[in-house]
């Protein structure tokens, strides 16, 4: 069988069809693969700051009155990013709640303390640090652990 010239160039440009289309769909892939492990890296420094958060508190209520930390979030916060920290005397939970990238995430930490209290602070760009400070409370009877800007 004797194919003519435009058979040839019907067959190439099939065949570079078919490859551009599965370039297309890799890239696709690849981009969709991306920004899953964004996601999973922002969640996975938000969990890890909610828990060093956590764990200075309980080592601030332990060690008494007139204990002051002072905490700064440790990965770069750019543009309209901003990380909430707020300590829930309702529940007596940590809840660390961030916009990062245009991307909202939630963190909670059950608290073995009691909280007198509900105490917020919000980090962003310009304001990255904060502080754990534990009060004796004489109404309450009880030490008082709030977060104060700082």
């Amino acid at each position: 069988m004797i194919m003519g010239r435009g058979q040839l160039s019907l067959d190439l440009m099939f065949a570079v069809t078919l490859i551009m289309l599965t370039l297309v769909g890799a890239v696709s892939v690849a981009n969709h693969e991306v920004k899953s492990a964004r996601t999973i890296d922002s969640a996975s420094k938000l969990k890890v700051f909610a828990i060093d958060v956590r764990d200075t508190v309980i080592k601030a209520y332990s060690s008494g009155p007139g204990f002051i930390v002072r905490k700064s979030y440790p990965f770069p916060l750019e543009g309209n990013d901003e990380v909430q920290v707020v300590l829930n005397a309702t529940d007596n939970r940590l809840k660390v709640s961030a916009r990062l990238s245009g991307d909202t995430y939630v963190v909670y930490q059950d608290l073995p303390i009691r909280l007198v209290a509900t105490s917020t602070v919000t980090l962003n760009s310009t304001v990255r640090t904060f502080k754990v400070v534990v009060r004796y409370n004489e109404t309450v009877g009880a030490y008082d652990v709030r977060l104060e800007k700082g």
